[in-house]
């Protein structure tokens, strides 16, 4: 699955990807480039993709990943904090930079049930 964000003049600002495993009825991947910095049509538009996956898709499992200091991980984190997700944990010197230099990468999952659950209690 795939959607671009697109800011109120029609500039693309950003690009989102989704690797769907519908045998396992999850999403075992996700792509977020935010072509803007402190773009808040992308971040508004990130959580709609997530919501999307999970009300209008129904898959049951979104599970991602993040190279550690990518500015992005911090909102990973926060949204795995928001609707009750985990980090699976942390592979050490797993991925190489252009510039040759190894970084770690953080996992996480976040399940429909939780992320139900947690919206539905922000909407009471």
């Amino acid at each position: 699955m795939q959607m671009v964000s697109v800011d109120k003049d029609d500039n693309v600002v950003g690009y989102l990807c989704a690797y769907l495993d519908r045998q396992a009825n999850k999403v075992s991947g996700i792509a977020a480039i935010n072509f803007c910095d402190l773009n808040m049509t992308f971040s508004k538009d990130f959580y709609i993709f997530l919501s999307d996956l999970f009300t209008k898709y129904k898959f049951n499992k979104i599970e991602w990943r993040v190279v550690v200091g990518n500015p992005a991980e911090k909102m990973y984190d926060k949204i795995i904090r928001k609707y009750g997700g985990n980090i699976i944990g942390v592979q050490h010197q797993s991925t190489m930079l252009q510039d040759r230099a190894l970084c770690d990468e953080k996992f996480y999952e976040l399940f429909r049930e939780d992320y139900i659950r947690n919206v539905d209690k922000r909407n009471i």
